[in-house]
């Protein structure tokens, strides 16, 4: 089992619950890593706990324990978080109720509609199956690997046809994420030449949390090579990334390095403070 221990612990003891992480990259979900995000941008003490969803109680995750509470799913994880008094990014960054209502609403752009299409071009393409399959169940044993990988899909292509994303086409999965790439530079590119967070605030906000953690996700397997290419071909979500994993993520070695070699290609535009 791997434990992460950020230092500047508040009250509370946390454990998450997550799938597995590959050396020098981040987890292979979203919303794991947005958790952890959460956490680390708050100086939230945890350790992590390595397990499969199947174990989990809506059996997907994250999951975590706080002080002998369950808590499932990352939206009720922050709001647990924030009820507890571990900590709140939002009212840390100083945020106005309509920058908090702007966040909420492009949290759920991203986590309802975008993160579908980005788990949809991950699992019903078959080169990026073969890789995101190896990514989560490489490890395990064959009689466990085999079975998990049947049921993890099945179970996503119920869903996402459900959800509506699984009935699209690859080239029009496409479409919703360049659209959702090249929105978002436009919204994080920032009035002078240093990186800044969403809100513009000196510190990171939840909106930032979920930003963050989404590209590095998107970056930190290989996937989604079709996000991946776009992020850090754009100075700006590069930056923004890069700002993320220095500042609180420096064991993604091998992430970094892909943001460095992608910087020596064109240059970086922006000042990561």
């Amino acid at each position: 089992m791997s434990s992460v221990k950020p230092a500047d612990n508040k009250t509370g003891e946390v454990i998450l619950f997550a799938f597995e992480k590959r050396p020098g990259n981040p987890t292979a979900s979203g919303f794991c890593q947005k958790i952890e995000c959460y956490l680390r941008f708050a100086g939230v003490k945890y350790t992590q706990e390595d397990t499969l969803p199947f174990k989990a109680p809506k059996k997907k995750l994250p999951y975590v324990n706080i002080d002998g509470a369950i808590i499932p799913d990352s939206q009720f994880i922050v709001r647990y978080i924030k009820e507890k008094g571990l900590a709140d990014l939002d009212k840390s960054a100083g945020l106005t109720q309509l920058q908090i209502v702007e966040g909420v609403a492009y949290r759920g752009y991203w986590e309802e509609a975008i993160y579908p299409a980005i788990v949809r071009s991950r699992w019903f393409d078959k080169e990026n199956e073969t890789v995101i399959a190896h990514e989560v169940f490489g490890d395990l044993p064959f009689f466990l690997r085999i079975p998990l990988h049947w049921w993890f899909r099945r179970s996503l292509t119920h869903s996402l046809v459900a959800q509506g994303v699984g009935r699209h086409s690859d080239s029009e999965t496409e479409a919703i994420l360049r659209e959702a790439l090249e929105s978002l530079e436009i919204r994080l590119t920032p009035s002078g030449t240093t990186t800044e967070w969403f809100h513009r605030t000196a510190t990171p906000a939840d909106i930032d949390a979920v930003i963050s953690a989404m590209l590095i996700n998107l970056c930190g397997t290989n996937s989604n090579p079709f996000c991946k290419k776009i992020i850090l071909g754009s100075k700006v979500l590069r930056g923004y990334m890069k700002r993320a994993i220095e500042g609180f993520f420096p064991e993604f070695e091998i992430l970094l390095k892909e943001v460095k070699e992608a910087e020596g290609r064109d240059g970086p535009v922006l000042e990561v403070l």
